[in-house]
């Protein structure tokens, strides 16, 4: 269960982005191949926005291809390590802008100014409230018609069959939800508890730092309390085997009074798509004249 300042230790030190997140990617065989093969054909069509906005940068990991389909680019971190970073690396280009915020707050952008919001591979990490929080800015900030694509955990609707405990942020179960998952054998729940407060401590946690009061639903219920209309949703996994602990979700702001309804996708063969960007990629460098 990261808390904002947790997530400032584990993910503001210098010395943990030594090839600016590049590490991260090594699955897609690049950096490069993550973003055309993974990322760029689920945000195509918003591309090219006249004003962007990146929340979670990092070393600019994204912001590196970002940069290209805007007019400007206001790219926001609660890491002051990530924004000087950020600030180094794109100083040749004038029309990138960058923040340091409390981890919550989008005061620096104007209002109704932005026509796509992103955030890839950084929001998996931060809790319900902090997602709220970040909607109901979007809310404010994102002009009418204006796109948001924002990854987040999934890990909450897990919560019956991991036995995670009562996270920062989360909605207390009703009715059918609060039934008390099947029972599991004592060293598989002390097992659990332990990961809990190791995770609780800010020391690990087994499903990649996700957080564990954060769900495609509840984000949803946090986008109609934002006034926004969350248009889809997809499950995918994520490193470990088929559970599809992450969610892309996509949000615009509300037209009027009518809710539109969100689509689904169920997709356990994400990480499919990162073996085969690096197979295919390590395959035609084989045939290179180099």
């Amino acid at each position: 269960m990261p808390t904002v300042e947790q997530n400032l230790i584990l993910w503001g030190k210098p010395d943990g982005w030594k090839d600016d997140g590049d590490k991260w990617s090594v699955k897609w065989g690049g950096t490069d191949l993550e973003w055309w093969a993974s990322i760029f054909p689920r945000i195509r069509k918003f591309l090219p926005a006249s004003t962007m906005l990146e929340i979670a940068p990092g070393f600019g990991r994204w912001t590196q291809f970002l940069k290209g389909f805007c007019e400007q680019l206001i790219a926001v971190d609660v890491s002051p390590a990530c924004i000087e970073r950020c600030k180094e690396r794109f100083a040749s280009d004038p029309h990138v802008r960058c923040y340091v915020n409390d981890g919550k707050s989008l005061a620096m952008v104007e209002d109704r100014s932005v026509d796509f919001a992103f955030s890839f591979d950084s929001l998996v990490h931060v809790e319900a409230d902090v997602i709220a929080a970040y909607l109901n800015q979007l809310g404010k900030k994102l002009k009418p018609g204006g796109f948001a694509f924002l990854h987040h955990s999934n890990l909450e609707s897990y919560r019956k069959s991991l036995w995670l405990p009562k996270a920062i942020g989360r909605p207390q179960p009703i009715g059918a939800d609060a039934a008390k998952p099947a029972p599991m054998s004592r060293s598989l729940w002390l097992r659990r508890r332990l990961q809990s407060k190791l995770t609780d401590w800010g020391l690990v946690n087994t499903f990649d730092n996700r957080a564990e009061s954060m769900s495609a639903r509840i984000f949803r219920e946090s986008c109609d309390a934002a006034g926004l209309d969350c248009r889809s949703q997809e499950l995918v996994n994520w490193n470990h085997g088929p559970s599809l602990i992450d969610c892309f979700s996509v949000v615009t702001p509300r037209d009027g009074n009518t809710r539109k309804p969100s689509r689904l996708l169920k997709n356990p063969h994400f990480m499919d798509e990162a073996e085969w960007a690096r197979r295919i990629a390590e395959f035609y460098s084989g045939g290179s004249r180099d």
